[in-house]
């Protein structure tokens, strides 16, 4: 799970406001983030603890349910899918980012 640094004014209402769900004692937040016809076939899921002050996040293949590895993937090969759910994932932090939720 790659870490976000979770802002220090984020409380429930600004998570729960934003799309969050409460599990417990943590928050999550699915998201998707490319389709094939109308099937999400890769999402983000957040996961954040405010007891921690612990935010991250994974990009998962829907199909298998394991990480889409192409995302983390350091290799240079053109990948449109990947140039896609990235452009995505930084909307969604800038929206975070917005919120008070995370800071960048």
């Amino acid at each position: 799970m790659k870490q976000l640094k979770l802002h220090k004014e984020c409380t429930h209402d600004k998570l729960v406001k934003f799309g969050f769900r409460k599990y417990g004692l943590s928050y999550k937040l699915f998201l998707p983030l490319y389709k094939y016809k109308t099937y999400d076939v890769i999402i983000v899921e957040f996961l954040v603890s405010t007891i921690d002050h612990y935010i991250g996040y994974d990009v998962i293949d829907n199909n298998t349910g394991t990480l889409y590895f192409p995302y983390y993937s350091n290799d240079n090969i053109h990948n449109l899918v990947k140039q896609k759910i990235t452009k995505k994932i930084e909307k969604i932090f800038d929206e975070l980012n917005n919120q008070n939720i995370i800071t960048i």
